[in-house]
């Protein structure tokens, strides 16, 4: 009888939903996240990125993640490749939520280091055609909007929008992504 007893308490204790708080100063947590260019018809051309952040008050945060981008420029008949390697550090403010924070707009602003690669680093296109430059350090900041929610009470899926303003970058300066992402807060 005992061990029936513990077996129902303990079923029902697993599925009694817990409203831990979330969001707690000095809080950590760790991102990945997948973006697309808006405007591209192709799937090769994404964004990877994996990251860090850590809540300070009123669910403010300050985040830094590195990024992987493959985009193709279209030359003729052919896709010229354009790999990206970037650093981006920032401070995410909270903007608006619910009142028990379980879906939260946030908006963040971020500085944008790295290398960009141009035919991975082949000078000589199929052609004969020579590129002027095939890889550079870029830099610029970044502005985005977040969309978090709270799917238990340590996970968040993220959907997420944002505009960069990169130099150096081969592309273009301006360019914007369409993101979603999953956060582990511990």
């Amino acid at each position: 009888m005992s061990r029936l007893l513990i077996t129902m308490l303990f079923i029902v204790t697993m599925n009694v939903q817990s409203f831990a708080q979330q969001m707690i100063p000095k809080q950590k947590g760790f991102e990945i996240s997948y973006s697309v260019y808006p405007k591209s018809s192709d799937k090769q051309n994404y964004v990877l990125a994996v990251g860090m952040i850590s809540y300070s008050k009123n669910g403010k945060y300050v985040f830094g993640r590195a990024e992987y981008s493959s985009k193709y420029y279209e030359y003729r008949n052919y896709n010229i490749p354009i790999d990206t390697y970037l650093l981006n550090a920032g401070y995410s403010f909270y903007v608006i939520g619910d009142s028990m924070r379980n879906v939260n707009l946030n908006f963040g602003v971020g500085a944008l280091g790295g290398y960009e690669l141009v035919n991975r680093n082949k000078p000589i296109l199929y052609d004969g055609s020579l590129l002027d430059s095939t890889e550079s350090f870029i830099y610029g900041i970044s502005g985005k909007f977040s969309l978090e929610s709270y799917l238990t009470e340590h996970i968040a899926f993220i959907v997420d929008g944002q505009l960069r303003f990169l130099q150096n970058s081969q592309l273009g300066t301006l360019h914007s992504l369409f993101g979603l992402g999953v956060r582990y807060n511990f």
